[in-house]
């Protein structure tokens, strides 16, 4: 492996819930950070749809300081919106 292959690996920032990753992608796409998402588990098939499925979001190295800021960011307004909501 050479050292440009070593700044082009993904490396993992984020796991949640698929929606909670869009959401993510989306917000470090807006910030000029290419990002990669996978799947990391789901349930057995069912019949009715769950969401208990989560998924994984990768960015490369050289975007990996400002993506984890961006990440840390996300994770606080998270937990400000659940507080919001348990205070209600």
């Amino acid at each position: 492996m050479t050292e440009d292959d070593k700044d082009i690996s993904p490396f993992e920032v984020f796991e949640g819930s698929p929606w909670e990753a869009g959401l993510l992608k989306s917000i470090l796409e807006d910030n000029d950070i290419e990002t990669l998402m996978q799947q990391a588990s789901s349930l057995q098939w069912s019949i009715m749809p769950t969401d208990r499925a989560t998924m994984k979001v990768f960015v490369a190295k050289d975007d990996l300081e400002q993506a984890r800021a961006i990440v840390d960011e996300f994770y606080n307004n998270m937990e400000k919106e659940d507080n919001i909501e348990k205070d209600e």
